[in-house]
C-alpha cells in the first residue's frame, strides 16, 4: 500500500492498494489504519489496482472507514464497475455507500 499526499495539501490523503489484498496483505495494514488515517481530512482508498479481493480487503475497506469517522475525517474507496474490489464491495452492501468509479469523483467526495 502507497500513501499519497496530495500537491495541492488540502489535508486528502490517497492509499493505492495493488495487487492482492487478501489474508496476506491484509493484516499489516489494518494495524496501521489508525495511522494512515490520523490528521487527514478526507482520506480516499483506490483500490482500482487491485487484481483480488477477499473478506480481509472488506475488513480493510470497513476498518478505515471507522477509522476516517473517529476522526472526523470523510473517506471514500475507487472502485470501478468490473473489478473485483468493486464486486466484493456490491455483495457485501458498502460499494453503494463508499464507493466511486474514479479517483477524481472520489475526491471531490471528500472534499465536498
Amino acid at each position: 500500500m502507497t500513501v499519497q499526499q496530495l500537491p495541492d495539501d488540502d489535508g486528502v490523503r490517497v492509499l493505492r492498494a495493488e495487487g492482492e489484498l487478501d489474508i496476506l496483505t491484509a493484516p499489516p495494514i489494518l494495524e496501521e489504519a489508525a495511522a494512515l488515517v490520523h490528521g487527514a481530512r478526507g482520506v480516499v482508498l483506490d483500490l482500482s489496482a487491485v487484481a483480488f479481493c477477499d473478506s480481509s480487503g472488506v475488513r480493510l475497506v470497513d476498518r478505515l472507514s471507522r477509522e476516517a469517522s473517529r476522526a472526523g475525517s470523510r473517506f471514500r474507496v475507487v472502485a470501478p464497475t468490473g473489478t473485483p474490489s468493486r464486486r466484493v464491495l456490491e455483495l457485501v452492501g458498502l460499494a453503494a455507500l463508499l464507493a466511486d468509479e474514479d479517483l477524481p469523483r472520489a475526491l471531490a467526495a471528500v472534499r465536498a
